[in-house]
């Protein structure tokens, strides 16, 4: 494979991984693009022809994709191990779990417009070209995406410098089971989202409220502190942390902080542990 051609593909990677929120997805979806342009003879760009396959591999998968109808509890993307401060802005808005969230109220093709455009920055022709429709009705998928993600996107878009002062207060108080700090830094309406895919232990509906969010996660460290190791991480470029137990990962947790703590997301998955820190996703 030539050399300038590998360089693309930690760009089709972002966009496959925020499409189906899955690294084992988006690793099948992206070599299967490359494999198409080996084959595919004279492309007058490359990158053109990546991102359309890989595009329309994604929309595919998510349309045929029964699992997640089928999902045990409340399903969260797989956690990804990202280091502060490598990504801008948007791009680090764009991959925290809260966000990838609010992508699955798209159909499959809003979600690919929206991204296309707002995060990696496509021309609305180039859009058009990638999912064969015409360029005003391509303006129209991605105003109406950005309409139905408004609300949430305020409620959830994080506040990096804040965050990691109150993430380290959070976590402390988790860890001493102090559940007066705890519920005082949940937001009103806390969410707890907890993935175990019916696989392990995890609440089979989202835990919703700040005073029932405070019971189950002092709950939670308490059992954790137990049997296992934490360790403080960054988990889609935002706050979190790893419980680990015989040298093996076994829960991933990550803060969404806008003044508050607003949501917090488990992965108990072991489906989706088995790719942490492993995989590159800009």
């Amino acid at each position: 494979m030539n050399a300038n051609l590998n360089e693309l593909r930690p760009r089709m990677m972002s966009v496959a991984y925020r499409m189906l929120g899955s690294v084992a997805d988006a690793e099948d979806a992206v070599q299967d693009a490359f494999l198409r342009l080996q084959v595919a003879g004279e492309v007058l760009s490359p990158e053109g022809f990546l991102v359309k396959t890989t595009t329309r591999r994604c929309i595919d998968k998510l349309r045929a994709d029964r699992r997640r109808k089928q999902y045990v509890g409340p399903w969260v993307p797989e956690p990804v191990d990202t280091k502060q401060g490598r990504l801008n802005t948007v791009l680090s808005e764009s991959l925290t779990q809260a966000f990838l969230l609010m992508l699955e109220r798209l159909s499959p093709e809003e979600r690919a417009a929206f991204l296309l455009r707002t995060v990696f920055d496509y021309k609305y022709a180039e859009i058009a070209e990638i999912l064969g429709k015409s360029e005003v009705h391509v303006r129209q998928i991605v105003s109406r995406a950005k309409s139905r993600l408004e609300r949430d996107k305020l409620r959830f878009q994080p506040s990096p410098r804040e965050a990691e002062g109150l993430a380290e207060r959070f976590l402390t108080a988790c860890q001493l089971g102090d559940m007066s700090i705890v519920e005082k830094l949940f937001a009103e309406e806390a969410e707890i989202h907890s993935d175990g895919g019916g696989k392990v232990s995890a609440a089979r509906v989202v835990v919703r409220g700040r005073n029932r969010a405070a019971r189950f996660l002092v709950g939670l460290f308490r059992k954790r502190q137990r049997d296992s190791q934490m360790r403080n991480v960054t988990v889609n470029g935002e706050p979190g942390v790893v419980f680990i137990s015989d040298g093996a990962v076994i829960q991933v947790v990550s803060l969404c902080i806008r003044d508050e703590v607003q949501a917090v997301f488990m992965t108990n998955n072991p489906d989706k542990l088995s790719r942490w820190s492993l995989a590159a996703i800009d």
